[in-house]
C-alpha cells in the first residue's frame, strides 16, 4: 500500500475508534506494514481521534525510527510480533474497548459459543492473555502465541488487539467483539446466565 495511503486509513481508523468510544485520550495505537522492513504506526501520546497523517511515524522491524518528528508508540513491540509472527498481517490495532476489557477485570472469560456474530467472526474463540505491563518486550512475547491462532485476543486488565490483512479487516474484529460485549452485558441484567 502506497503510504500515503495508510497514512489516511490510520487517521481514519482513529477517528471511528475515537467516536465508538473504543479508545479515549491518547489510548490504543494502530499499525500497517509498509513493506518488510517498514511499519507506519501511530505516535505516543496523541488522542487517536484527532490524527492528522503527518503525525504518524515509520518504524522498521527494531522499533528504530525511519521517519517522522515523533515519538512510536511505546506499544511497537505489541505490533511488530504480529507482524513477525504472522506474514498475512497488514495491519493492527490495539484498543481499549470498555465492555470486553471489563470481562477480564472482572476475571471472566469471553463467552464462546453464546452468539451467531462470536462463532462468525471468532472461529476459534476470543481468548484472554494474562496481564503483562503495558509497552514491554514480556508482554510481546505473551501475544506471540496468541497471533499464531487468533485475530484479536483480550489483553487481561489492558486492552484489545485484533489484526488482519488490512485495517479495516482488523478495526472491524474490535467493533464486532465490542457489540458482542454490549448485548452480553444487557443479557446478564436481565438475568442471563449465559
Amino acid at each position: 500500500m502506497q503510504e500515503k495511503y495508510a497514512r489516511e486509513h490510520i487517521c481514519e481508523i482513529g477517528r471511528r475508534l475515537y467516536l465508538a468510544g473504543l479508545v479515549r485520550g491518547s489510548d490504543g495505537n494502530f499499525s500497517i506494514r509498509l513493506a518488510p522492513d517498514e511499519i507506519l504506526i501511530t505516535p505516543a501520546g496523541i488522542s487517536k481521534g484527532y490524527l492528522e497523517p503527518p503525525d504518524l511515524v515509520v518504524i522498521d522491524k527494531q522499533g528504530n525510527v525511519l521517519s517522522g518528528n515523533k515519538q512510536p508508540s511505546s506499544e511497537y513491540r505489541l505490533h511488530l510480533v504480529a507482524y513477525e509472527v504472522r506474514d498475512d498481517v497488514d495491519a493492527v490495532v490495539h484498543s481499549h474497548p470498555p465492555r470486553a476489557m471489563a470481562f477480564s477485570i472482572a476475571g471472566l472469560e469471553f463467552p464462546q459459543r453464546v452468539l451467531p456474530e462470536i462463532k462468525i467472526f471468532f472461529p476459534n474463540g476470543v481468548p484472554t492473555a494474562a496481564y503483562q505491563q503495558p509497552g514491554t518486550a514480556k508482554l510481546a512475547k505473551t501475544m506471540r502465541a496468541y497471533y499464531r491462532d487468533y485475530d484479536l485476543v483480550i489483553m487481561s486488565h489492558h486492552g484489545v488487539v485484533s489484526i488482519g490483512d488490512d485495517i479495516y479487516s482488523a478495526w472491524q474484529l474490535t467493533e464486532h467483539l465490542e457489540a458482542c460485549a454490549q448485548t452480553l452485558f444487557y443479557a446478564k441484567g436481565l438475568g442471563a446466565t449465559y
